[in-house]
């Protein structure tokens, strides 16, 4: 039997928020946010419910990432992972099947790279009050933007985040064959206003660096 080869395609919108402008929905009641540290993601890595990998256990302190984790009668019930300056591709994909998209971003902007509610808490406004909680911790005179994205399937996902004031900004595309990519990317957006621009080098945008394939 001949080998074929593997293609796999990845869709994902790219959504942004004005932390100014964010619309918070209120919470089920006993819930509460805290910072996770690094022996919390450590210690998480280890339950798989949570889809914390050893590389990105390792990575969590020596990267600078932020994590906030929102608690439902003291269980730990979802989590929201961010970045600043540059999202590395592994953490920018939709799928252990594709190679992802790198992010560069520029001062006062916070990416949203990964957000998980357990499916028993789901449907509880849970998602709506981790990122109400990061924007409170990192302070809105520093974040001024939140960008994140998903996969186009996800009608979950994209609802939360545009119920709460998140605006559809682009759109990635990935084409994966036996682990080469292709990409078409979305224009630098401004992360002050949410507008695509011509020029990627523009200080205060958002680029996604063009890549080739392999």
């Amino acid at each position: 039997m001949k080998n074929r080869k593997v293609i796999q395609f990845e869709r994902a919108e790219v959504f942004w928020l004005n932390t100014h402008e964010f619309l918070p929905a209120k919470p089920v009641a006993g819930s509460e946010c805290r910072p996770l540290s690094a022996e919390d993601i450590q210690r998480l890595s280890r339950i798989k419910d949570f889809d914390i990998d050893d590389q990105l256990a390792a990575d969590f302190s020596t990267s600078g990432f932020v994590g906030i984790g929102i608690f439902v009668d003291k269980k730990l019930a979802g989590l929201s992972l961010f970045c600043a300056e540059q999202v590395p591709a592994r953490y920018n994909r939709q799928s252990a099947q594709t190679n992802g998209v790198s992010v560069e971003l520029p001062p006062g902007t916070r990416y949203l790279f990964k957000a998980i509610v357990l499916p028993q808490f789901r449907g509880q406004r849970l998602h709506s009050a981790v990122v109400r909680y990061a924007i409170d911790h990192f302070g809105k005179d520093t974040v001024h933007t939140i960008v994140t994205s998903c996969d186009v399937s996800n009608k979950a996902y994209i609802a939360s985040t545009l119920d709460q004031g998140f605006e559809r900004v682009g759109k990635t595309l990935e084409l994966c064959i036996t682990g080469k990519s292709l990409y078409k990317l979305p224009k630098p957006i401004d992360s002050l206003s949410g507008q695509t621009s011509k020029d990627a080098d523009e200080d205060g945008c958002i680029v996604w660096p063009k890549r080739s394939l392999g």
